[in-house]
């Protein structure tokens, strides 16, 4: 055999090998998205869906011209397929529309003239553009500075750090507290924690801190939970301080109470305006920025976090948001606190303390549709309608045929959608208009 015919061989069988696992993948992504195969690649397949579009086409035409060029049944059984993969990954960009008009739906409904007069010259003009999608969002690096690693507690086990991102100028600055994900066994501050969202920020004139709260060790689990929260167990080495202790999500959100604490003593050095603070968390951090929203002011946390802080808003991105005991007793070590198991649930789930607390801040969830991991539909919608059904001021902004984790590609759509709304958000509850 001639090396020319080798290498369309070998051509010929990369095609053929693709289709097959883009395929496959595909499926998973549209039907299976609960299973942990869907939701996994849930997490990457709509950033990368406009590459994958050329790869079909462009499979499907070398797999015709050299194999069924004179097949016909052949030529469209591939076509078929092609224009199947094709089509899914076009959806995700066809839905933007859609995903926006009901993004502004909500904010209109919710704030009504005052957000169509809200001043937006300094913010980003488009809640999607095409061009900031290839070649990245703009961020002005000359409107702030980064100071890394600073201590804010030591508790004779471990140490916890934070980032500083400092806007130019005197302040003081509205405060933005980001918490980073990780299933609350693994994740850091820093590159972890989409680093361009805290850098955007920032350079808007916002005092960003992202820090690190403790992780719980998986070492200790067994059964069940083993087995539930192994997968993540394998990535804490790349993604993940190294912690001396194991903390709960008690002592979690303990930590980033103590960081609160720290804050306002220190508010002048850090031109913090304690008046005007927003938690922002992705994942299991979104589920601590939901315990801080919801329990600043909720007798369950009495004394946990600053006494003068003033929380303008929670914005949880992907959040789990309902813990219960009645399905599954999975998470009984994480929950491990000073109650009796079944309140500490309460204690741990926003779904519950948004009944009791003596203050609710406004609050935004931004989910994906296709989240199988914290779901959209339990933990994003479900919370939303039974927050709105209480009076309270809440809004979801859904980004469409995301998965999870859909911001960690920064330029992407569902981080461009996402920041256009949060950037809004947050200037509506300063009084902005």
């Amino acid at each position: 055999m001639s090396p020319k015919r080798i290498l369309r061989f070998l051509f010929l069988f990369l095609c053929y090998f693709m289709l097959a696992v883009f395929t496959l993948v595909t499926v998973l992504y549209l039907f299976f998205d609960t299973s942990l195969f869907g939701w996994l690649i849930a997490l990457f397949y709509p950033s990368i869906a406009p590459a994958l579009s050329v790869i079909y086409i462009s499979c499907g035409i070398i797999i015709i011209r050299f194999s069924f060029m004179k097949k016909r049944r052949e030529m469209i059984i591939v076509s078929t397929l092609c224009v199947f993969l094709f089509s899914s990954a076009i959806i995700p960009y066809a839905a933007i529309p859609g995903g926006i008009a009901t993004a502004e739906s909500q904010m209109s409904g919710t704030y009504g003239t005052t957000y169509a007069n809200l001043d937006t010259l300094s913010m980003r003009p488009v809640p999607y553009s095409l061009y900031d999608n290839i070649y990245g969002m703009p961020i002005d690096e000359s409107r702030f500075s980064v100071e890394e690693n600073i201590q804010y507690l030591d508790n004779g086990v471990d140490s916890f750090f934070f980032d500083w991102y400092q806007p130019s100028g005197e302040g003081p600055f509205p405060v933005i507290i980001t918490l980073h994900g990780g299933a609350w066994v693994i994740g850091d501050k820093g590159r972890i924690n989409v680093i361009l969202f805290n850098r955007y920020f920032a350079s808007q004139g916002y005092a960003v801190f992202d820090l690190q709260y403790g992780l719980f060790d998986t070492d200790t689990l067994s059964g069940e939970e083993a087995a539930t929260f192994g997968a993540f167990t394998a990535l804490a080495g790349a993604f993940s301080p190294k912690y001396n202790g194991s903390y709960t999500l008690q002592q979690q959100i303990e930590n980033i109470g103590e960081f609160t604490k720290m804050l306002e003593l220190n508010s002048s050095k850090y031109l913090a305006d304690m008046n005007n603070v927003f938690v922002v968390g992705r994942s299991a951090g979104g589920h601590m920025a939901s315990l801080v929203t919801l329990g600043y002011k909720n007798p369950l946390y009495a004394g946990n976090f600053s006494a003068s802080m003033v929380v303008k808003g929670g914005i949880w991105i992907y959040p789990p948001t309902n813990f219960t005991r009645t399905e599954s007793s999975v998470f009984d070590s994480f929950m491990e606190g000073n109650l009796p198991i079944e309140e500490q649930y309460n204690k741990m789930s926003a779904a519950y303390l948004i009944t009791n607390s003596t203050v609710t801040p406004p609050i935004m969830i931004v989910h994906g549709s296709k989240d199988g991991l914290a779901d959209y539909h339990t933990q994003g919608v479900s919370f939303y309608q039974y927050a709105t059904s209480l009076g309270k001021k809440c809004l979801l902004i859904t980004i469409p045929w995301a998965g999870h984790a859909f911001d960690f590609l920064f330029q992407s759509y569902g981080g461009q959608i996402s920041t256009y709304y949060i950037e809004r958000f947050i200037a509506l509850e300063l009084g902005g208009g």
